[in-house]
């Protein structure tokens, strides 16, 4: 049986119990590519932690500067990853 890769690999990382780490690494990452496209590459330095839980993105930045400009485009960011993962995720941004 003859089954399509995009449907095969899904299922064996929740069969795994990875599905979650996959997920959270990927929304990560998206996150930090739309910061980087915005403010340029600079602006990644100044993540000092990143997580996922739940439904919600915890981000600490080094710069209160940076924080400030996230948390006035935070919902262009969420929306921006709703539109790539097809899930709402709720953004918690410190300095």
């Amino acid at each position: 049986m003859l089954q399509a890769i995009k449907n095969l690999l899904p299922r064996r990382l929740q069969e795994q119990g990875i599905s979650t780490q996959v997920e959270a690494t990927q929304v990560v990452e998206a996150l930090k590519q739309e910061v980087i496209s915005r403010f340029g590459l600079s602006a990644v330095d100044a993540f000092r932690k990143v997580s996922l839980r739940d439904n919600t993105l915890e981000v600490l930045l080094t710069s209160s500067a940076l924080a400030s400009e996230l948390r006035m485009i935070e919902s262009d960011l969420a929306s921006a990853l709703q539109v790539k993962f097809g899930k709402a995720y709720r953004l918690r941004i410190f300095a």
